[in-house]
């Protein structure tokens, strides 16, 4: 299977936490759908005859697409590609964006996982992140979406906010729920470097919540919401029963994507390649023609065995001991086998039916934990 990312790059005003590429001029959105749609097409033959399981429109803000701009990059897809009977078509949307009317047309292009970036449902959470809704936009985009009877519901919420507690990541939790979304995600904020948050943090103005509260505030998701029915199956991701994200679970486990538009990523196995992070830039090269000439890195054994290891751990399944130690060298291998046995000693590591994972309490430390594994 193979996946294709569309990298949408613009956005209505910039959040205080994020550092992903945009642009808040709108005023070439329809030029730029159109250099994506020329990459599309220049691009095709890149995946050979692999059928496409998953398409995925990220951003900056997709939901600032037309209809009838969004008709045309999928049209677009659907002439180059192989595109599988049930593919999963996920869109990032903004709960501004989201009117009833707006819904109805993503439908009927063919969005069947719609992806809403709530965040919070405190308006003083939602103006000091310098998000584009408020709260009763938020409710009235989820009630929007289930009237459109989109397939799956997916959202988004983030823990960890400065100067918040515990009991106000409850009531996010319960407000969420009771909306009865197909998937959760829930990230803790970090501090990003170019961000307003990055700013404020370095002249002293903001107080980054302690690390305790943030592990208080993970570990209060996963007893909710696993007892509200949902499974954690990634660090930052739940999901109801069949209806965890095939695109990024494919991300995870190494699959193959092809990424569109600036700033845009592709892994085709062993080899990963980028867009220039640069919206002039990326569109003079399209309109020349010119826009394979991306910036790659060949990945080592090395590489993509310490990728396996931090992905793998991120995901409640683990890392599959079978795999490791048939497909990279002898001496990674043996590395992997010696450094796990440690890490089980120090009780950092679990070994369940073949698997190495972690217990919820160290998924936390999983980026520390994988470290230990990694090949040098």
């Amino acid at each position: 299977m193979a996946g294709l990312y569309l990298h949408i790059p613009f956005c209505r005003k910039a959040c205080h936490y994020c550092n992903f590429h945009f642009s808040t001029d709108l005023s070439y959105v329809d030029r730029m759908i159109n250099a994506i749609c020329s990459e599309v097409e220049l691009s095709a033959d890149q995946l050979g005859d692999d059928t496409i399981e998953s398409i995925y429109f990220g951003g900056g803000t997709p939901s600032l697409l037309s209809s009838d701009q969004l008709s045309r990059i999928l049209s677009t897809i659907h002439k180059q590609y192989n595109i599988a009977t049930q593919v999963e078509t996920t869109f990032e949307a903004n709960p501004e964006d989201l009117t009833l009317d707006y819904c109805h047309n993503l439908k009927s292009n063919g969005i069947n996982r719609l992806s809403v970036g709530i965040q919070s449902f405190i308006d003083d959470d939602l103006s000091f992140m310098n998000r584009a809704h408020d709260i009763a936009q938020a409710r009235t985009a989820l009630n929007n979406v289930r009237l459109a009877c989109i397939e799956q519901l997916c959202t988004d919420l983030m823990f960890g906010l400065i100067n918040s507690d515990t009991s106000q990541w409850q009531h996010n939790l319960e407000q969420l729920v009771a909306y009865k979304p197909d998937h959760i995600s829930c990230y803790n904020l970090t501090i990003e470097e170019q961000t307003a948050f990055h700013k404020w943090d370095k002249q002293g103005k903001i107080k980054i919540l302690e690390e305790t509260l943030q592990f208080d505030q993970f570990i209060r998701a996963h007893e909710y919401l696993i007892d509200q029915g949902y499974e954690h199956y990634e660090i930052s991701n739940f999901s109801l029963p069949g209806s965890r994200s095939k695109h990024n679970s494919a991300y995870w486990d190494h699959k193959k994507y092809l990424g569109f538009g600036p700033g845009a990523h592709s892994f085709d196995g062993s080899k990963r390649s980028w867009n220039p992070s640069n919206n002039q830039k990326y569109l003079r090269d399209v309109e020349q023609g010119d826009n394979l000439k991306k910036e790659h890195e060949l990945l080592s054994p090395p590489n993509l065995y310490n990728e396996a290891i931090m992905l793998g751990l991120r995901q409640a399944k683990g890392v599959k001991i079978y795999d490791i130690m048939t497909t990279y060298e002898d001496h990674i291998s043996l590395h992997f086998t010696e450094q796990a046995e440690k890490l089980i000693k120090q009780d950092l590591l679990l070994e369940i039916d073949g698997h190495y994972r972690l217990s919820t309490n160290n998924w936390y430390l999983a980026d520390h934990i994988s470290e230990q594994l990694f090949y040098d």
